[in-house]
């Protein structure tokens, strides 16, 4: 709920003076100030061209401070003041407008400004008050006892009105104050229970990540879920929402199977804690694992507990949905990002319900993937590059209407929204070429073909197999001087299609790059490298890195991944490496949506690490001297790059709009 207070500004100042904006927000009942509470700005120039039922923006946003006080200073530096529109904004409050109108939407409408905006002369205006009413039910703290007797803190968020409703579960290590924001689903007609994962916040319990979230000994994600179900504000009918770790536990939770859980939205997330978070190609994801565990203070021996299980063995299954996809059985919204750190764990957890779960997951399973990093999901700024509007996404009317017609039943979202919606990305400095829309499915990847392009000596990358019988090109991996990561589908460090130059110009790194493309390659799906690789060391890793190289040589980074001869599929041993010895090595880039525009190149980059995103080698050189790395590119045993190439997606390019249509 927000309400609005219309200021219409003098431009008679006092000689020096800016004008500004004051005024402090109290509880109605007690008088108290409020801290905490959004009171934002726009200026009504603005708003011309509006539609009268337009949901109006904040241009400028503060928080009211531990006395319940606001200010705007406003700057004539910037234009004309004119007249300003002020609205304060809260999940839990019906917030009193100026001069008495409450407001239903998250954010005012031009229609309601109209109506009821009233003229204050800043110069001498009063100090504005506003009385502020709850517009929810709050429990809090309420604990929530689990299977072992440990109790877990959570607090709730009701409707005003007293009744059974269905409730939205949130679980979190983060701290559950931090999710007061989904309060407003409560004004939908939702229970909310935003609570802390054992362990974390108030709740007791070991200070352990996921552990208990599964279908182990303990099954925290069940008992709360049973557990709502009894209480006097439950239908009976439970859903659960929230991103990374919020999302983690969703999956665990799925494969324990509790009865009253009906649908779950799940944003950028692993499904196999091992394959997608800790150990993606059997490689420790060092940065990642070191830095989120280390920030978030959990328990010392969480590193422990993870260095100590570098194979898949039953510690990981039990942290693997895939080992129970068969029990699952409720609607799923997955929504991820290309240059997440989890965008592979995004759509596995995807392709397990279609093919795997039960009917109801099978038939109703979507999903959403965007360009975004982890960081900035939603958002049109990734990493280095500014992708066009489009790429920005409000998805919470989508979510809404998922909740809504899987536990209210009501509205048509399982008939109108498509099952797979994902951006295309593409070249971003040519407005005329293809790519940057978003693409809407049945099923995801689509039906590609898959093509092939060969590495060859001197830098060749072609579809034409090498010329040369048996031909080896090598690099070197010296553990003292890693290769630096630079950008990629990173957690803790930068994220995003970075320029890989100055990664491609080190000596001990080898580049294979096409010929100019003559027409747009659409890729879409899964892209791997296929390599025969040999090393003079005890082991050896190869890190791949697939870029698009711009007409101007800028090297953007589209995939990134590496391998290690010693670990492969399912990653349950260890395979000794002799010296001198090929070994085939498959390389899962992941999967992608792009279209590389005519005149660009694609460029295959090959080294022995990728630091610090993944752990260095120890045991490729335990004197820590450098090794040679080499990758056959004969003909006879080729290294090759298999792409996807989807030329249907061509036709589902949008047709750009004309000047003379922009204008009408």
């Amino acid at each position: 709920m927000l309400s609005i207070l219309a200021l219409a500004l003098s431009c008679q100042y006092a000689a020096g003076q800016e004008p500004r904006i004051q005024g402090k927000v109290l509880d109605a009942k007690s008088g108290q100030p409020l801290p905490h509470i959004q009171v934002s700005i726009a200026r009504w120039e603005n708003l011309r061209g509006l539609q009268p039922d337009a949901t109006i923006k904040p241009e400028k946003s503060t928080l009211t401070d531990n006395f319940g006080q606001f200010s705007f200073h406003l700057s004539r530096n910037q234009g004309p003041i004119g007249r300003i529109l002020v609205f304060t904004a809260d999940e839990l409050y019906e917030n009193q407008a100026y001069p008495s109108t409450t407001f239903n939407g998250r954010f005012p409408t031009l229609r309601e400004i109209q109506r009821d905006a009233s003229a204050v002369n800043a110069a001498s205006a009063p100090e504005v008050t506003f009385l502020l009413d709850l517009a929810v039910r709050i429990e809090d703290p309420v604990m929530v006892p689990m299977r072992d007797g440990t109790e877990l803190a959570a607090t709730i968020y009701l409707p005003k009105e007293k009744g059974k409703y269905p409730t939205i579960l949130l679980r979190t290590p983060y701290g559950r104050k931090s999710l007061r924001e989904y309060a407003w689903l409560a004004r939908e007609g939702y229970a909310v229970v935003a609570q802390d994962v054992r362990g974390r916040g108030d709740s007791g319990g070991d200070n352990l990540p996921f552990v208990a979230d599964g279908w182990g000994k303990l099954q925290d994600g069940y008992d709360t879920v049973e557990w709502i179900a009894q209480q006097g504000f439950s239908d009976g009918k439970v859903g659960t929402a929230g991103g990374s770790a919020l999302g983690i536990v969703q999956n665990l939770m799925a494969g324990a199977a509790p009865p009253h859980l009906k649908a779950q939205i799940i944003v950028v997330a692993a499904t196999s804690i091992y394959g997608d978070a800790a150990y993606p190609g059997g490689i420790l994801r060092k940065s990642q694992v070191q830095a989120w565990t280390k920030k978030n203070k959990f328990a010392p021996e969480t590193q422990e507990v993870v260095h100590g299980h570098p194979l898949y063995d039953d510690y990981w299954k039990q942290l693997d949905l895939a080992q129970r996809i068969e029990v699952v059985d409720v609607p799923a919204l997955y929504i991820g990002g290309w240059y997440d750190t989890f965008a592979e764990g995004t759509i596995e957890g995807y392709l397990l319900r279609r093919s795997k779960a039960g009917p109801k997951a099978r038939g109703n399973t979507f999903l959403v993937m965007g360009p975004w990093t982890h960081s900035g999901v939603f958002s049109d700024r990734v990493g280095e590059l500014q992708f066009p509007p489009p790429a920005k996404r409000d998805l919470l009317p989508e979510m809404l209407a998922f909740a809504d017609y899987y536990l209210k039943g009501e509205g048509d979202f399982a008939e109108k929204c498509p099952p797979v919606q994902y951006y295309v990305m593409g070249d971003l400095t040519d407005p005329q070429a293809p790519g940057n829309f978003w693409a809407l499915a049945k099923e995801f990847p689509p039906p590609a073909e898959k093509a092939v392009l060969f590495i060859g000596s001197e830098g060749a990358f072609s579809a034409e197999l090498p010329p040369d019988a048996e031909h080896f090109v090598g690099f070197t991996f010296d553990p003292a001087d890693p290769v630096p990561t630079t950008g990629g589908r990173n957690l803790s460090i930068p994220a995003g299609p970075a320029d890989q130059r100055p990664v491609e110009e080190r000596q001990d790194v080898i580049v294979f790059t096409t010929d100019t493309v003559k027409q747009p390659l659409p890729i879409v799906g899964l892209v791997k490298a296929i390599l025969k690789v040999r090393t003079n060391g005890k082991d050896a890793d190869v890190s791949v890195r697939l870029t698009d190289v711009y007409p101007d040589g800028t090297s953007f980074l589209l995939l990134d991944a590496s391998g290690r001869l010693s670990m492969r599929p399912p990653y349950t041993k260890k395979t000794p490496v002799s010296s001198g010895v090929v070994y085939p090595l498959e390389v899962k880039l992941g999967h992608i949506a792009y279209i590389v525009n005519a005149g660009h190149r694609l460029r295959l980059a090959l080294a022995g690490s990728n630091y610090p995103r993944f752990a260095l080698n120890a045991e490729a050189s335990p004197d820590g001297e450098p090794v040679k790395i080499q990758v056959s590119v004969g003909r006879e045993n080729p290294s090759y790059l298999e792409l996807p190439v989807y030329q249907e997606l061509l036709k589902a390019q949008p047709t750009p709009r004309s000047s003379t249509d922009e204008q009408k």
